[in-house]
């Protein structure tokens, strides 16, 4: 969750048919470019996802309302080494992002990085894509990070030769660099929860234990994502009480 906005993968076509997707037409702005491009619906093309195997992530808007979808195939599966029984991940898997599109009104506020980032940190993978035109070319490169990729170097035709990469774990590391930069977008029920206790607490207001408990909470589950400067801020906040 991020505010109202809830990210996550979704794994079956019922879910699909939860969703509210809004298409754009001649008099309202929605949803339009496979449906312009392709003729196709947006309900056959997210469920089609699905049932070929392929990832599927969303962001929701409160209960139903569709934001904003990424799907990724896998191309290449990852490769491990045993040594001294021990094994470790010689080579990351490889997902192609087929596609990733925000509805018309809400694009320009991060939903879009933010559903990438989420969607990477959960798959850890290498990923690769081929923009279709030079601004999405510049997308990925200057606000997402990705690079030229050499195909020899990950095992993989050349076909993928004009393809740009995000290797793992610089994909990994996105999430943080956005929470650190974005903190009230990527963790906004810790953020809120800190800055009304923090208020009540100057203004001599009495905070119970429960109330530090839950912001406790929030804050373990947040620490991997909290550079080190908030995370002392924070931890000195909730030694300062008696829990």
């Amino acid at each position: 969750m991020a505010g109202d906005i809830s990210y996550g993968e979704l794994e079956t076509g019922m879910s699909v048919d939860q969703l509210n997707i809004d298409i754009g037409q001649s008099n309202n702005v929605g949803f339009n470019y496979f449906h312009n491009k392709f003729g196709m619906p947006y309900d056959f093309l997210l469920k089609s996802s699905i049932s070929s195997g392929h990832s599927l992530f969303v962001a929701v808007k409160g209960s139903d309302q569709l934001l904003g979808f990424a799907r990724f195939e896998k191309i290449s599966d990852e490769t491990e080494k045993t040594y001294k029984g021990k094994t470790n991940i010689v080579n990351y898997s490889i997902h192609l992002l087929r596609s990733i599109e925000v509805h018309p009104a809400h694009r320009h506020v991060g939903i879009g990085r933010l559903l990438f980032a989420i969607s990477v940190n959960n798959l850890k993978t290498n990923v690769i894509t081929m923009p279709d035109n030079q601004g999405a070319a510049r997308f990925f490169k200057d606000k997402l990070k990705f690079k030229c990729l050499n195909p020899n170097n990950n095992g993989l035709s050349s076909r993928y030769k004009d393809y740009l990469i995000l290797p793992y774990p610089r994909a990994k590391n996105m999430l943080k660099t956005m929470a650190v930069n974005y903190p009230r977008m990527v963790l906004p029920e810790l953020i809120g929860s800190y800055e009304s206790l923090k208020f009540r607490d100057n203004m001599g207001k009495s905070i119970s234990k429960g109330d530090i408990r839950e912001f406790q909470a929030l804050f373990q589950n947040s620490k991997e994502l909290l550079d080190n400067k908030l995370m002392s801020e924070l931890d000195s906040f909730i030694k300062r009480f008696d829990i």
